[in-house]
């Protein structure tokens, strides 16, 4: 009869383990490398909010998350630095939910040693590499091209640009001296003691920098709860801390 009892206790052990593995739920969120600082706090937040939800993290530039996505990766929750990829993904039929989130802007900066002083200064007689996230699949990279031409610095450049996989890999490559300086966005600035802020990049030679978020389609159970989150006054506050602007309809 003992036996017979530790048995039963045994079994229902076990299904009440498995039970509550089943009851986890699992979110997978992509999202562009500009947010890195303020998801791993969110997701922290949320976690603990959530002790029953796992939130795995993607970072990488929206380009190749939009790729991923494409290809069927298992990603719920897809965090743009650009309208365009995102579209992309919209025009495809991917999206179950979808809306803009975050505004940011460009800024320039240079290392601790450089001598620039204003974007105007960015034409062939400045001397040291300058860096930019690849235009192709760096949303960060594209608006710094955009703003260069607009300024028709662009071609005078050409010899010395170096291009980042992400726009963090352009603040890093300025923070060791690699780079003489770069175009990141204000979030990405705010983020390092090392570099040095020049000057705003002039707001009117560049696309509005839109950040959209949407839930992909068979998304996991949990990610409309997760997405409403990040859509929250206590998120939306956690993003401004990082330098993220939250009215998205607003003109500089």
């Amino acid at each position: 009869m003992k036996h017979l009892l530790l048995l039963t206790f045994m079994v229902f052990s076990i299904a009440g383990c498995q039970s509550s593995k089943e009851e986890t739920a699992n979110i997978t969120v992509a999202a562009a490398a500009s947010l890195s600082d303020a998801m791993k706090e969110l997701n922290s937040l949320y976690e603990q909010e959530h002790p029953d939800t796992e939130i795995t993290l993607n970072l990488a530039s929206s380009g190749v998350l939009a790729n991923q996505i494409k290809q069927g990766a298992p990603i719920d929750v897809y965090f743009s630095a650009s309208e365009s990829y995102f579209d992309d993904i919209k025009k495809e039929d991917l999206l179950e939910i979808e809306t803009n989130l975050l505004r940011n802007k460009l800024v320039l900066i240079k290392s601790q040693s450089s001598k620039l002083s204003s974007f105007d200064q960015l034409d062939e007689s400045h001397e040291g590499r300058f860096a930019i996230g690849t235009p192709e699949t760096v949303p960060a990279g594209a608006y710094a091209k955009e703003a260069l031409q607009y300024a028709n610095k662009w071609d005078k450049l050409e010899d010395q640009l170096i291009f980042s996989k992400d726009v963090r890999q352009v603040l890093t490559y300025v923070e060791t001296g690699n780079a003489d300086a770069g175009i990141v966005y204000e979030t990405d600035y705010r983020s390092s003691s090392k570099v040095t802020l020049v000057e705003d990049v002039p707001i009117q030679s560049y696309s509005p920098i839109i950040y959209p978020a949407g839930i992909v389609k068979g998304a996991n159970e949990g990610a409309s709860d997760y997405f409403t989150f990040l859509q929250s006054d206590e998120a939306l506050a956690i993003f401004e801390s990082y330098g993220f602007q939250s009215d998205v309809t607003a003109n500089d």
